[in-house]
């Protein structure tokens, strides 16, 4: 199914200028002139600090801290890491660092939601040099736990997979 996916989206990002996700992968709408040039499944966790909720007493919340992920091919080989920043780096050495807030974002039930994040850092030549857009989607697990933190400063690593979709300028 994913390699279905893989070359559906590189498709419509070759010959359409703005595209929206099929039913299935409706909300995210693909930035104009874009094309795939690198596509990794991750698998890792979200990790969450207890923070103190506002307006409560001793009343605490979970809040993302950072992601912390391998980057694998379709093989399953190692292809590069994603941790905080957000941070994507190849094993070519290329990295790049996207703004946050993501450009746009759709909750999904029961995963982290899938996301539309801009590039604003390059680093190193490599797959990664040209990329201006990643998109977060086939999202499974990595949300807090449903239970608040009893206490400051406590740490949950939750697991989580995403397919990542790394978007270049269309020449």
């Amino acid at each position: 199914m994913k390699n279905f996916f893989y070359g559906l989206f590189g498709l419509l990002c070759l010959f359409q200028p703005a595209v929206s996700f099929s039913q299935n992968y409706s909300g995210l709408i693909l930035p104009t002139h874009s094309k795939l040039v690198w596509v990794a499944q991750a698998k890792g966790v979200q990790i969450y600090v207890s923070k103190p909720k506002k307006g409560g007493k001793n009343v605490f919340e979970w809040t993302l801290l950072s992601p912390e992920a391998t980057l694998l091919n379709q093989s399953g080989k190692k292809i590069g890491s994603h941790y905080s920043g957000p941070t994507w780096q190849s094993v070519d050495g290329s990295k790049i660092i996207a703004f946050l807030p993501p450009e746009q974002k759709v909750e999904q039930k029961g995963a982290i939601a899938w996301l539309l994040l801009k590039i604003k850092t390059h680093e190193g030549k490599g797959i990664l040099s040209q990329v201006h857009y990643v998109i977060r989607t086939d999202t499974l697990g990595g949300l807090p736990p449903r239970t608040p933190p009893r206490k400051e400063n406590q740490t949950i690593k939750v697991p989580y997979k995403a397919v990542y979709l790394f978007l270049a300028p269309a020449s």
